[in-house]
This record gives structure tokens, sequence and C-alpha cells, in this order.
């Protein structure tokens, strides 16, 4: 049995690593298990004759779990076959990524690991979830893991990527058991949580979040109006009385086009006279232009008598699901080949919505898993994050959980209340701390009522943006040079010598 663990001991360290990070990551978030991952994922790698193959075949079953709710979509069967092909495409793509670090890595020795290792991966999590145009995708980044523990705040320094940084700078230093190095990281990490503060509010909005809990439609259904109007009734009653600054609804919010369609003119006034407020929503946008109509997925401010007060156009479109990614230079014989995918053009850019004196920064859906839409938004002055989305299409499957969680890291980055609308739910509010005032789950019907609060300040990474990676992999870089020209001139031995060393 002894001989058989050790001949196996990179098999056998390579599962536990894969079970570790998945379950360290959404949608459990058990504490620390992902520094543990981490570290085992090292020793796996590095102790393996193929350490190309091992961490392929440990980070494969982590983008399975995190890509396979996309096979909840419901869809024709004939496009379902090519959304299968996508899942399996995607999953691959993604461990492929991660597989290449696992080999980089493996060739890495004593301090050389410890300074490139975490700065190597945040720059593969950065390319792929910024760089790469329509087919940026940056879910699950492995700082995600840390959203209920004691360091989530470090998103405030350098956002997501810098909590991913932050898990692969432990991970090496348990692997090369470092202890005292731990102790004094993890130590940084909970002491930053202690002393950061967003800054005391400003003020505050009383906004009132309807959830009616309407399944969307892949294709026309004169059933779903019914539903609606019915679920708006319910949501209408319980606003009587309250009252509030703003009302949020979802993104498509109604069957119809709001500029084109009575049925929804008529709920949306009723709601504003009924609050005493405006209403943010979703709706398809459609305007006039030189080839024909053009259609935006469009979030709408809209106040008594049906008066448009602003609107804020998505930009960032789901690839393959809104329109095809870098639809705008494609042939048209290929942009007429149909998929399933919509017809959407891309807004002009992240705008907030000014109302009054709050400047409200709109995401759409899909969008608010980008941190540098949360930034962009930040910098061109908004007040307060408004989340719009529609979820309903994934069915009972983490994947609207995951869409929730993700997107409330924009929060703690930008420090800047959040306020998110899911037709299905997830419908909450959520503080600059990203810690939730107000929650209403999955495929429940209600209204949520509470007071949001603005702030002032801004967070490090609002100032510095993505910068702190880079520039920490530029140190790396100086000590590196420092570590091989001046140690390595005077014989000095590294007190951690590599594992595979004699192997």
């Amino acid at each position: 049995m002894k001989s058989w663990v050790a001949r196996n001991r990179s098999l056998l360290l390579g599962a536990t690593s894969s079970i570790f990070l998945m379950l360290g990551g959404g949608p459990l978030f058990i504490p620390f298990l992902s520094f543990i991952g981490v570290a085992f994922y090292l020793t796996a790698v590095r102790s393996s004759q193929r350490p190309f193959i091992c961490a392929l075949m440990i980070a494969l079953p982590y983008w399975v779990l995190h890509s396979v709710w996309i096979l909840n979509l419901s869809v024709p069967s004939p496009i379902k076959v090519l959304l299968i092909f996508g899942v399996v495409l995607l999953s691959l793509a993604l461990s492929l990524t991660y597989a290449f670090w696992g080999w980089a890595v493996a060739r890495m020795r004593d301090w050389t690991l410890i300074l490139f290792a975490p700065t190597v991966w945040v720059g593969w999590e950065f390319w792929r979830g910024e760089l790469l145009g329509d087919l940026s995708y940056p879910w699950a980044p492995l700082g995600y893991s840390l959203l209920k523990s004691p360091f989530l705040k470090l998103a405030s320094i350098g956002g997501v990527y810098f909590l991913s940084f932050f898990v692969i700078l432990v991970g090496v230093l348990l692997h090369r058991r470092m202890w005292l190095w731990v102790l004094l990281v993890l130590i940084l990490g909970v002491g930053w949580g202690k002393i950061y503060s967003p800054g005391a509010k400003i003020r505050s909005l009383k906004v009132a979040i309807l959830q009616p809990n309407v399944l969307p439609r892949f294709s026309y259904d004169p059933k779903e109006w019914e539903e609606v109007e019915a679920a708006y009734d319910t949501l209408i009653s319980a606003l009587r009385g309250q009252k509030v600054d703003l009302v949020v609804a979802s993104e498509s919010a109604f069957p119809g086009v709001f500029r084109f369609s009575e049925r929804t003119k008529e709920i949306v006034d009723r709601i504003v006279r009924t609050s005493g407020a405006p209403i943010l929503f979703g709706s398809t946008g459609v305007e006039k232009g030189s080839k024909g109509l053009r259609f935006y997925n469009r979030a709408l401010l809209v106040g008594k008598g049906g008066k448009i007060l602003g609107y804020y156009d998505k930009v960032r479109l789901v690839p393959f699901g809104e329109n095809y990614p870098f639809y705008e230079y494609l042939p048209s014989f290929i942009r007429s080949i149909n998929l399933g995918q919509g017809n959407y053009r891309r807004g002009k850019g992240h705008i907030p919505i000014r109302w009054g004196d709050v400047t409200l920064g709109v995401m759409i859906c899909y969008e608010s898993i980008f941190p540098y839409i949360g930034l962009k938004l930040a910098h061109s002055g908004a007040d307060l994050l408004v989340v719009i989305t529609s979820d309903g299409w994934f069915g009972k499957s983490i994947g609207p959980i995951e869409h929730y969680y993700l997107g409330l890291f924009r929060s703690v980055e930008t420090g800047k209340a959040m306020v998110r609308a899911a037709k299905t739910g997830i419908s909450a509010v959520i503080d600059a701390d990203g810690k939730e005032i107000a929650k209403l789950g999955l495929y429940k019907r209600g209204v949520l009522i509470a007071d949001v609060p603005i702030y002032s300040s801004k967070t490090p990474f609002t100032l510095f943006g993505f910068l702190i990676p880079p520039f920490l992999f530029f140190l790396s870089v100086l000590w590196h040079a420092f570590y091989t020209f001046w140690f390595s001139r005077r014989k000095w031995k590294s007190p951690y010598p590599d594992p595979r060393a004699g192997k």
C-alpha cells in the first residue's frame, strides 16, 4: 500500500488539490481551502514527470464545475448540440491556460517560484479576463475564493486579481514550508481588512427593488404577459405607502419594447405613481440607422408621465448570445448564420446615468463580472452601482449564484454600494465592504426596500487600477536580478532547496 501511494503521489496530491480548489471557491467558499489547494497543486506538478498533464488534470474538474451550468440554457435541440460543444471547448481552453502555468512553475527554482508564480498567474487571469476583447471571460478567478474570508477587503487594493495574487503567494509559501512567512502574510491580509474602511457615508437613498420571478422566454409566448401583469400587480400593492427615492427592476423587465408597448407603459406609470419615484429597468432599445433598425440592450430611467430621464446601452455583449463576438468586423454572410444569437449592437461606452445630484453606474447582466467596468464607472463619477439582470435562463444551477457573487466584488473594488435587481433572483443591496444589507433569493417574488449608502472616498483600486499586479511583477524582476547577480557571485546557497533536486 505504501509503495502504491509513493508511486502515485502526484496523482493523489493533484486530485486532492482539485477537490480543495473546488470546495474553496463558489458556491461553498470554505475558508482557507484554496490556499491548501494551491500548495498541493504546486507539490503535485513539481514532483510529477509530466507537470503539464498533471496541471491539466487538476484544472479540468474545476472548469467543468464552473462551466457546466451553461448547459441549463433552454435552447432548441440543434443549438443544444453546439452549446454542449462550446462548453466542452471552453472548459478545455481554460484548463489548458492553467496547465501552462503548472508547466512553468514546475521549472522555477527557489526564490524564483516565490517571486514569479503569483505574478505569472495573475498575468494569465488578467489576459483571459480583460485582454481578449469580446472573448474575454473573467469567470471564477482564483481570488473569488476569498469572498467569505477575512481577506475580502484586499480587493480594494488591486481588485479581484490582487486576491488571486494573495492566494497563490500563500500557497507557494505553504508549499515551501515557510511557516513564519505564511503567518506574516496572513496577518497582513487580516490587518488590512481590520484597518481599511471605505469612509463614512455622505447620504443614503431609499431604494425599492422589484423581483417578479417570471421566467424569460426564448421565443414569443402570450402567457408571459399574463404572468408579468399578475406579478407586478402584487409588487405594486407591496409598494403602496412606501416612500422611496428610486425603484429598480430587472433587465428585460417586461416583454414589450417600452417605446412601442402600451402595456409596458401602463405598468411603468403605475409603479411611478404608486412609489412617487422614477424607475430604472431594462428594455430593448430601438434606433433607426443607415442600414435599418439597430437594437440595444438598454437600461431606462423613467419618471412621471413616461418621461425618459436617462438611459444606458449595454457595451459588453454576451458572445454568441446577444451577437457574434467581434461582429463589427465579420463579413455579412457569417453574421447571417443563425446560431440562436441576438442582433444587439453595443452601446457607445460605460457612461453613468446622471439623475439630479446622483450618478448611477449601471451594469447590465454579464457586465457585472468585469472589474474594468466597475472601475470605469467609478472614474466617471458613479455614486452608486446598479446591476440589472435576468438569470432565469440557467435554471436552478450554480450559474446565477456565481454571477451574483462575482458582481459583489465590484462594490469592494470601487468602494461603492450596489443595488442588484434580478428578474428571478438574486436581488440584493450590497454595501462598500461587500456585506449584504438586504437580499431576496432565487425564484422568489417580492419587493426589497433598503437605505443604500453613498460614499465619497476612493479605494486604492480606483486610484491605481490594474497597476499594482504589474508593479509587483516589476519588483519581482528587480529582486530576481539582484538575487542572481549579487548572491550567486558570493556562492550564497538558498535555505530552501528545490524539492526536485536530486531526482
